[in-house]
């Protein structure tokens, strides 16, 4: 019976190290991606911001043609 009880913590404790060890790599594997994923958010924030000074840039310039064409009598 001793011998038995033996083997089965054996193969419990071998059995969790096999989790834990999955368990990290899992987590290695989760971090690398949040870490891309972040860069991701980062560029797209910045194409962002990028595209709306560009549609201010736009508005503005609009505006003026259209100021201008105001001037023009018909």
């Amino acid at each position: 019976m001793g011998d038995e009880s033996f083997a089965l913590i054996e193969k419990k404790i071998t059995d969790l190290v096999q989790v834990v060890t999955a368990l990290k790599k899992e987590k290695e594997t989760l971090a690398a991606e949040l870490s891309r994923k972040d860069g991701e958010v980062k560029d797209l924030t910045r194409k962002l911001a990028d595209l709306s000074r560009e549609r201010v840039d736009v508005k503005d310039r609009v505006d003026k043609i259209l100021s201008r064409l105001d001037t023009i009598e018909l």
